[in-house]
C-alpha cells in the first residue's frame, strides 16, 4: 500500500484526525467524499489520493470546501498490515450500520462517529465509497427521495434505491439531518476497473453539484433495484445454497436461496427477489449480502 495514503489518516479537522479540507476560497456549500467506512475497502483513499495529486482540486474546485473523510481509520490500519483482503471489515461494529443506534463507550466505530457527527453538520452533499469483496459490480446508492439526481450523474450499470434516512449507514446521518447523501461500490476490492470508475464517478458527481468543471460520462443503462432487507448471519455454518456472486442473482417465490445453521432462508414474498452484494466470508451479527425487488 502506497504510504501517501497516510496524509489522509493523519490529516485533521477541528482535533479530529482523518479528515482533509480543500477550501476554494470562495462562497457556496460544502461537500464531501467518505472512504474507508470499511476498512478493508482502499478504494476511497485510492480516490482521494488521485484528486488532490493527479486532478489537482485544489485548482479546480469552483466554490465552497471539499472534506474527505477517511471514516475508519484504526480498521483500515489492521486491514493494511493483514494478507487477507477480505479482513478487518470493522473492529467493534460496522461502522456503515450503527449511526441511529443508541451510543456505546467500548465500541471504536461508535466512538469515531461520535467524533465524525460533530464535523458532518459543515457538510450538505456527501459520497461514501465502498468496494465488494465478492463480484466486480459498480453500483450506486441513494435515497428514494433523490432518485432522479442519483440518475443523471452516476455512470454504473445498477442502481439501488432505500429508505437510507431510516438506516444506520453513515449517509443515513446526513439524510436525516436533510442533506443530501449517495453511496458508491466500486467493485471488487482488489480491482483496479473499480478504482477508474470510482474515479469517474466522484468527478461525475462533483460536476453535477457544479464544485468542477466537468461534463457528466455516461454511457451505462441504469438497472434499479429497490432493498427489502439485509440478510443477517446468526451462525457460522451459514452459506448461500443459489449461486450467486457478480451482478444480481434471481430467487423465485418459495425458493429457498440461503442455510443458516438448520434453518432455510426461502423467498417468502408474492414475486420473484434478487440476491446483490454478497460477502464473500460472513460473519456472525454482520450481513451476508442484500435482498432486493427489481423495479427497472
Amino acid at each position: 500500500m502506497k504510504d501517501v495514503y497516510d496524509i489522509f489518516l493523519k490529516n485533521s479537522y477541528n482535533s479530529i484526525l482523518g479528515v482533509t479540507v480543500i477550501d476554494s476560497g470562495k462562497p457556496g456549500k460544502n461537500i464531501g467524499i467518505l472512504g474507508i467506512t470499511h476498512g478493508n475497502e482502499p478504494v476511497g483513499l485510492q480516490v482521494f489520493d488521485f484528486l488532490v495529486h493527479d486532478f489537482k482540486i485544489s485548482e479546480k474546485l469552483q466554490k465552497g470546501k471539499l472534506f474527505l473523510i477517511a471514516n475508519n481509520i484504526e480498521a483500515y490500519k489492521k486491514y493494511r498490515e493483514s494478507k487477507d483482503p477480505n479482513a478487518y471489515r470493522f473492529l467493534d461494529n460496522n461502522l456503515n450500520r450503527i449511526t441511529h443506534q443508541t451510543f456505546q463507550n467500548e465500541s471504536y466505530e461508535h466512538r469515531r462517529f461520535a467524533e465524525l457527527k460533530t464535523i458532518f453538520h459543515e457538510i450538505d452533499t456527501v459520497i461514501d465509497l465502498h468496494s465488494v469483496s465478492k463480484g466486480n459490480d459498480i453500483i450506486g446508492i441513494t435515497d428514494k427521495k433523490y432518485r432522479e439526481n442519483a440518475k443523471k450523474f452516476f455512470n454504473v450499470e445498477t442502481i439501488l434505491i432505500d429508505d437510507v434516512s431510516k438506516t444506520g449507514a453513515i449517509i443515513g446521518e446526513f439524510l436525516r439531518k436533510g442533506k443530501q447523501g449517495y453511496g458508491l461500490e466500486c467493485g471488487n476490492h482488489i480491482s483496479h476497473d473499480g478504482f477508474e470508475k470510482g474515479k469517474e464517478n466522484v468527478l461525475n458527481f462533483l460536476g453535477f453539484f457544479g464544485y468542477i468543471q466537468q461534463k457528466i460520462r455516461k454511457n451505462h443503462y441504469d438497472e434499479i433495484y429497490e432493498f427489502i432487507e439485509e440478510i443477517r448471519v446468526k451462525t457460522k455454518n451459514f452459506t448461500f445454497t443459489k449461486k450467486v456472486g457478480e451482478g444480481f442473482t434471481k430467487i423465485k417465490k418459495g425458493e429457498i436461496y440461503a442455510r443458516d445453521g438448520k434453518e432455510n432462508l426461502t423467498n417468502t414474498f408474492h414475486q420473484e427477489i434478487f440476491v446483490g452484494i454478497p460477502t464473500k466470508k460472513p460473519i456472525i451479527g454482520d450481513g451476508a449480502g442484500f435482498l432486493f425487488f427489481k423495479k427497472q
